[in-house]
C-alpha cells in the first residue's frame, strides 16, 4: 500500500514532464538553475529536481543558455549534466562544441556522454584530444569515449599504446576500460602486464578476465604467487574465464569477512560487485549476505552495488522489479548510500533517465511503474 502511495506522489510531481500547461515561468526556471551552485545541498537537490520536472519545451532551451553563457562555472557543468537526460534531440550538437571546453568538467561530461552515444565522425577529434587532454579527471571520460569509439583500427592502436605508457593513474583507466569493453584486441599487449609487480598487476589480471579471451587462461595460471592486493583480481578473472566460480566466490566472500588490510577486503568487495554485475547471481547473493551479516562492511556494500547500477542501469531497474520484496528494500537503502558516497553526477543523471523512461513505458498502475517511483523518490531525483 505504501509502495502504491509513492506512486501516486510521483506521478504528481513528474507529470510536469508532459503537461505544458504548468511549466515554470522563466524568471522561476531561471532562480532554479542558478540555485544549481547554493552552498546548501538541499538547495542544489531541490533546484535540480524542479528542473527534471519542468517540461522539456522550457527547460531544455534555459538548460542550453546556461550550459553556453551562464557565469558560474559550476552552473554551466550541472546545468550540462541535468540537459543530458532529456533526451532531446540538440544535446549531441551541444555536446559537440563543447569538447574543447575551458571548464574541465563540463569537457568531462561531453566525453561521457559521446561514450554513450558514439560518434563516427568524431573519430579523429577525440584521437587528436589524446595529444592535449591532461586534466587528471577528464582524460579517463576521453578514453572511455575513444573505447566506445573503438571500431577502427586507428583507435584500437591508440588505446593499446596507452595502455602502454604515461602515468599509472591513467594506465590503470586504460587497462579498466579495455576490460569494460571486452577489447580482444588488447589482450596480447595486457598479458605481459600480469606478471610485473605494482599498482597495474590486478588491473591487468582484471582486465583479462573480464575480456573473456582464453588465450589468456595460461598466463593467469602461471601466476602461483601474487601480492595479497592482486589476489581478489586474480580470483575474479579466473572465474570470469569459466573456472571454479563456486569456489572462487566464497574465497572472495571470506576474505571481505576476515581480511584485515583495508586494500584486500575491499577488493575482495569489488571484485564479487565485478562477478556479480557479469551475471554470477552467487556472487549477487554474497553481497546482499556481507551488508547482513557484517554491519562494518555495509558501506563497501553499497559502494559496490551502486557502481555496478550506474554501470548498467536498464539491468538493474529489471532485477530490482524480479527481486523478493526484502532484497529489493535493502537494495534501495544501499543505492541511496552508495550514490551519496560515489557522487557520480554525470552517471547518476543517466540512471534517472532509465527510471523515468521505464516509469512512462510501465502500464499505469502496475508494479514497475510503483517500483520506478519509489526507486526516484529514494535516491532524491
Amino acid at each position: 500500500m505504501a509502495l502504491r502511495l509513492i506512486g501516486s506522489v510521483f506521478l504528481v510531481l513528474l507529470v510536469a514532464v508532459r503537461a505544458p500547461a504548468q511549466d515554470a515561468p522563466a524568471a522561476a526556471l531561471t532562480k532554479q538553475i542558478d540555485a544549481l551552485s547554493a552552498f546548501e545541498f538541499p538547495t542544489r537537490m531541490n533546484a535540480a529536481r524542479m528542473i527534471r520536472r519542468t517540461a522539456a519545451t522550457e527547460a531544455v532551451p534555459a538548460l542550453s543558455r546556461a550550459v553556453r553563457m551562464h557565469a558560474d562555472q559550476f552552473v554551466r557543468y550541472r546545468a550540462l549534466v541535468l540537459l543530458s537526460s532529456f533526451n532531446d534531440p540538440g544535446t549531441a550538437a551541444i555536446m559537440r562544441g563543447l569538447l574543447a571546453d575551458r571548464n574541465d568538467r563540463v569537457r568531462e561530461v561531453a566525453y561521457r556522454w559521446f561514450e554513450g552515444h558514439p560518434e563516427p565522425a568524431l573519430h579523429d577529434t577525440l584521437l587528436a584530444a589524446l595529444n592535449t587532454e591532461q586534466a587528471e579527471f577528464v582524460r579517463p571520460a576521453l578514453v572511455r569515449a575513444l573505447a566506445a569509439h573503438a571500431d577502427t583500427p586507428a583507435i584500437q592502436r591508440a588505446l593499446v599504446a596507452e595502455a602502454g605508457r604515461g602515468f599509472d593513474f591513467f594506465r590503470s583507466a586504460v587497462i579498466g576500460v579495455l576490460g569494460e569493453k571486452r577489447a580482444t584486441y588488447a589482450v596480447n599487449a595486457i598479458i605481459p602486464m600480469v606478471s610485473l609487480d605494482g599498482p597495474l598487476q590486478d588491473d591487468a589480471i582484471l582486465a583479462l578476465g573480464r575480456i573473456g579471451d582464453r588465450t589468456a587462461v595460461p598466463a593467469l595460471a602461471s601466476l602461483t604467487k601474487v601480492p595479497p592486493e592482486a589476489t581478489p583480481a586474480l580470483q575474479a578473472a579466473q572465474c570470469l574465464l569459466g573456472d571454479k566460480c563456486e569456489e572462487r566466490i566464497a574465497w572472495l566472500a571470506q576474505a571481505a569477512r576476515t581480511e584485515t588490510r583495508p586494500i584486500v577486503l575491499r577488493a575482495s568487495i569489488a571484485t564479487l560487485g565485478v562477478l556479480a554485475a557479469a551475471g554470477h547471481a552467487p556472487a549477487v547473493d554474497a553481497l546482499f549476505d556481507l551488508e547482513r551479516t557484517t554491519p562494518r562492511l555495509r558501506g563497501d556494500v553499497a559502494i559496490t552495488l551502486s557502481t555496478m547500477a550506474l554501470r548498467q542501469p536498464r539491468e538493474t531497474i529489471v532485477w530490482l522489479g524480479k527481486a523478493p520484496a526484502e532484497r529489493r528494500a535493502r537494495a534501495l537503502e544501499l543505492l541511496h548510500e552508495g550514490f551519496d558516497s560515489l557522487e557520480e553526477d554525470f552517471a547518476e543523471e543517466q540512471f534517472y533517465a532509465a527510471t523515468r523512461a521505464t516509469y512512462w513505458a510501465a502500464p499505469e498502475g502496475s508494479d514497475q511503474r510503483t517500483l520506478t517511483a519509489s526507486l526516484i523518490e529514494t535516491l532524491e531525483f
